[in-house]
């Protein structure tokens, strides 16, 4: 299993940083199903993925966001809501960087990278807990949007 941390604990040792996106709009959130073949795959998770060297949390989002929805958002339209360090034992331990933007007009069709997942939905944050998440998106959206 894992832990999931606000505080950087004593024993951490980052491998990566990685960044999720919270894609809003009319109360939902946009979530995308993972291809079968990739890491946690068949799972369901935010826009994201690792920061790039030199890159920063907003740079790497917005790229993330691009890759993999079609969505352009300019920078001052994304807000940084916080980190959390998660820790696997026996594999990795990461920065978790989140961010939040509202999707002011209609949404439309969401371009996914077939490569990376298979599917989209927009789900309420309290529906989004009952799908299959991958590890530690919902530890993430609980915190964020204060839903259990």
């Amino acid at each position: 299993m894992y832990t999931i941390s606000l505080i950087e604990p004593a024993d951490f040792k980052a491998k990566a940083e990685v960044v999720g996106f919270f894609l809003e709009h009319q109360g939902k959130i946009l979530v995308l199903h993972r291809q079968e073949d990739t890491t946690q795959g068949n799972t369901w998770g935010i826009p994201g993925g690792k920061l790039a060297k030199g890159e920063t949390v907003i740079d790497a989002s917005i790229r993330e966001l691009i890759e993999e929805t079609g969505y352009h958002l300019p920078t001052g339209n994304v807000d940084y809501l916080t980190k959390v360090y998660i820790k696997y034992p026996h594999h990795f331990d990461y920065v978790y960087h989140m961010v939040r933007a509202p999707l002011k007009q209609d949404p439309g069709h969401v371009k996914i990278n077939f490569k990376e997942h298979k599917g989209f939905t927009w789900v309420t944050p309290q529906d989004a807990l009952k799908m299959n998440l991958m590890l530690a998106e919902d530890d993430c959206i609980k915190l964020i949007y204060k839903v259990s």
